[in-house]
């Protein structure tokens, strides 16, 4: 915390001063920019966030204890990279999330998948072939919501509620929902029971996952040299991963400090589809197509369903939009919208949380986590410890920010304890910034504390085996614009999609 005052306590002070310095956090208001954008596309924002919820469920109480630790944090989720926020525990345990087939076998495999909002439907639990889909949502006595739209309190009939946190995440995880469903129909159809049908669906897509995780995601937001590190071998058991542990209790260096890096590649607008290119989405609407938030649109209007080949494609040109830079200067949204909150219920924008929970929660700075990572990695990869002036923003940001860098810069000059002792999130943000190719992606210390937490995760999996000869099937495909073809019958037919399973032994 910043020393306190004979004014001001160290909390009071500490506040103040992070109110001050993320109000000036604000990027460019359109995030249309060409310069202030990153190679990676904009669907990998939101797949990690996805991917994050899958490792970390984290739950924090204000329990005052003796030793001065103000908090406990435990974890909900499995942490393993198992697809827990699709799967849940599965058709015997989560038996509410499924659904069964046509047949005399009644036993669950499938997901119930929603309609969009449109003229003439009725139900949106229905095996018809619709163009678009939303997740299931159920009223609070059980009944599927009306396809006319919201009436009454609703919830998604989802594993974990957080994936519909806003308009990308929740079509991501009814995409997923649809490429099950799709896979289950397939084994069904070549005399598969229903049970089997499931499982071999189930790793077949885990498998997937996983590899899009390493493969395509950590590569394009890690340090090549940190991927390198941990990854760089067939199976992705590369020289890092002998010294690794699974962790008992996820590290809170990652859950409040490394995994916010996703927030600053948030973009102000988006194109959704082909019917908003001449009018892009703004993050707040965005925000509004989901059950948890008051009024929410829902369930998703026909026009506002997701074209993936605006967040992800192989196509060349391409018609992917990129994710911001990885850097201190973050969408409008997040840095004054309340957004978020504190244990006592004062609505803070989300710049400001990233930054408070640091302190909160008692973690190391982003000089000390700097200096344990780079003993922890020795002379095989240079780890600079950025603090004074080094936390200031850059010549590029500088460049391309005019205003806002020198309002920024002032206001971190106000306050010398943060750039010595600089809040986590805030580091692994401003590392990428200086060391990650002008935020293309992570610098090597916020590189380094995701791709352990990662790896990790992978191997606390209940179903991985460490002895085998591959940690992960080498299965097709590895990319995350393939992974989302495969719910689009034009782009991956069913012959084809019939070979992929087959050919990796997942009948």
């Amino acid at each position: 915390m910043f020393d306190a005052t004979e004014d001001e306590s160290a909390i009071d002070r500490t506040k103040a001063g992070l109110l001050d310095i993320t109000a000036e956090m604000v990027g460019p208001t359109d995030g249309l920019e060409g310069s202030d954008l990153s190679p990676t596309p904009a669907g990998f924002t939101y797949f990690g966030q996805f991917v994050f919820h899958d490792i970390v469920f984290s739950q924090i109480f204000g329990l005052p204890k003796p030793t001065g630790k103000t908090h406990h944090l435990t974890n909900a989720s499995s942490q393993g990279l198992d697809l827990s926020g699709l799967y849940g525990r599965g058709p015997v345990v989560d038996a509410h999330l499924y659904d069964v087939p046509d047949g005399a076998d009644l036993s669950a495999c499938r997901f119930p998948i929603g309609l969009p909002c449109m003229k003439d439907s009725m139900l949106p639990v229905d095996r018809k072939s619709v163009q678009g889909r939303d997740l299931p949502r159920i009223d609070m006595s059980g009944k599927f919501i009306s396809v006319e739209g919201r009436r009454s309190p609703y919830r998604p009939l989802v594993a974990d509620p957080r994936n519909d946190d806003n308009l990308v995440l929740s079509q991501l995880l009814c995409t997923l929902m649809g490429i099950h469903n799709r896979i289950v129909d397939l084994l069904l159809g070549s005399g598969t029971d229903p049970a089997e049908a499931y499982k071999g669906a189930r790793v077949y897509l885990t498998s997937v996952y996983r590899t899009v995780i390493i493969n395509d995601y950590l590569r394009k937001v890690l340090a090549p040299e940190i991927w390198d590190h941990f990854f760089a071998s067939d199976d992705f058991l590369g020289a890092g991963v002998s010294a690794l542990e699974t962790f008992n209790a996820l590290p809170l260096e990652f859950t409040f400090g490394a995994s916010r890096f996703a927030h600053a590649m948030v973009r102000q607008f988006y194109v959704v589809n082909d019917r908003s290119v001449e009018e892009p989405a703004n993050l707040r609407k965005m925000l509004s197509f989901s059950s948890l938030r008051p009024g929410g649109e829902i369930p998703i209007p026909e026009n506002w369903i997701v074209d993936w080949s605006r967040f992800a494609s192989t196509d060349t040109p391409s018609k992917a939009q990129s994710a911001r830079r990885i850097g201190p200067f973050l969408s409008k949204e997040l840095t004054i919208a309340g957004l978020s909150a504190e244990l006592n219920g004062t609505v803070r924008p989300v710049a400001f949380m990233d930054c408070w929970r640091c302190y909160d929660l008692g973690l190391p700075s982003g000089q000390d986590v700097a200096g344990a990572v780079k003993t922890a990695l020795g002379d095989s990869i240079d780890v600079p410890v950025l603090t004074g002036n080094g936390m200031l923003p850059t010549a590029a940001c500088a460049k391309r920010y005019v205003y806002n860098a020198g309002r920024l810069r002032a206001a971190l000059q106000r306050h010398p304890e943060f750039l010595s002792q600089t809040p986590l999130s805030y580091y692994i943000i401003q590392e990428a910034s200086v060391l990650g190719s002008d935020g293309s992606h992570l610098g090597p210390v916020g590189s380094y504390v995701v791709a352990a937490t990662i790896a990790s995760a992978l191997f606390k999996a209940a179903d991985t085996d460490i002895t085998s000869r591959r940690l992960i099937p080498d299965v097709e495909p590895k990319t995350l614009a393939g992974l989302l073809d495969l719910n689009d019958t034009a782009k991956v037919s069913d012959e084809v999609l019939g070979g992929l399973i087959g050919s990796q032994g997942f009948q």
